[in-house]
């Protein structure tokens, strides 16, 4: 068996595994960190669309569309290159002069709401 000289240099075989070890891990979490990133991104771009549907749709209660009586309407609507589908339920207020109003919106090809709103309207 030889004895190892104390000159010689390099690492050994242990040292090269804990480095690989150490580094892979980091690669790892970078990778992790960046797809988390990602997705929440993905995850705010819709959420911002799904919100601008419904601020297009409190801009039109407000001043077209203005509800004379209680009424449930739906729709369509195209923003940033997808279909939007938007439910509004307007309600006679227990005070009687206002409506309260929901509006709730969805990709078309979703289940659950993106973005859901309340808000009141004078009734004139």
């Amino acid at each position: 068996m030889k004895s190892r000289n104390i000159n010689e240099k390099g690492f050994s075989l242990i040292e090269v595994v804990v480095a690989l070890f150490i580094l892979s891990i980091s690669v790892i979490t970078i990778y992790n960190l960046i797809i988390s990133t990602s997705v929440s991104t993905f995850q705010l771009e819709q959420k911002y669309l799904a919100k601008e549907v419904a601020s297009n749709r409190i801009a039109l209660i407000h001043t077209i569309e203005k509800p004379l009586k209680p009424i449930n309407r739906n729709g369509e609507m195209i923003m940033g290159g997808q279909k939007w589908l938007w439910e509004e339920e307007i309600n006679k207020n227990m005070s009687n002069e206002f409506f309260d109003f929901t509006i709730s919106v969805r990709l078309e090809n979703k289940d659950e709401y993106t973005y859901t709103t309340k808000g009141f309207i004078f009734d004139e």
